[in-house]
């Protein structure tokens, strides 16, 4: 068998920043994104949900029941969540681009206007989560969408019975020019590698598994 406990992971927290489009792949999982990432800030315990949906469909044969082969139809890949900070960015994502400006220079008071005709808002993306599991052992996951658009908004609902929340999901566009990498996963975890996933896993053995 090659159950082992110590290989679970638990998405302890995490965040979803935003870029401009062609913003460069972050060069790791671990080091804190810089401008010109913007956070999103705080989420519903939720947190978020990721989604990869694939249509196909199987050919018929007058010989067979079953398909010969497959036929690719289209490919999803979104990123879902609830925000809970009510600020410029998030009202721009979920707004598609909104942007709020001082009415007069000094005065303090804002003001942006919602379009009658949507159009594109294009952003680059990543998903942030880590997993402390120890003081000694803490791994970093960060997913990069370079084009990703908001393609649904949840209501939003002001009450005094709770906080503002914004709940929206982005979905991948496909990549620029003649590239088919439509996201990229960084991680320092080693158990995404066969053979460290093993001496981990005899570790955890040799120790009786489990989180400290």
């Amino acid at each position: 068998m090659t159950i082992n406990s110590t290989l679970v992971r638990v998405p302890g927290t995490g965040e979803i920043s935003v870029a401009p489009p062609g913003t460069p792949e972050p060069t790791d999982p671990a080091t804190a994104l810089a401008a010109p990432w913007v956070g999103l800030g705080l989420s519903t315990d939720d947190g978020v949900t990721i989604s990869r949906k694939v249509e196909r469909e199987g050919t018929s044969s007058w010989q067979t029941l079953t398909p010969a082969r497959f036929v690719y139809k289209s490919l999803e890949l979104t990123v879902k969540s609830t925000l809970q900070e009510t600020k410029g960015e998030v009202l721009s994502v979920y707004f598609g681009g909104m942007a709020f400006t001082e009415t007069t220079t000094g005065s303090k008071k804002y003001r942006a206007e919602i379009s009658a005709l949507p159009k594109g808002d294009i952003r680059a993306l990543c998903v942030d989560w880590t997993d402390q599991i120890s003081a000694a052992e803490t791994y970093h996951h960060r997913l990069f969408i370079a084009r990703a658009e908001v393609s649904e908004t949840e209501d939003a609902q002001w009450s005094r019975t709770q906080e503002a929340q914004w709940g929206l999901t982005f979905s991948a566009l496909a990549p620029a020019g003649s590239s088919t990498v439509l996201a990229v996963w960084l991680t320092d975890d080693p158990a995404v590698i066969a053979s460290a996933a093993a001496s981990l896993a005899a570790t955890g053995n040799s120790s009786g598994g489990g989180r400290s």
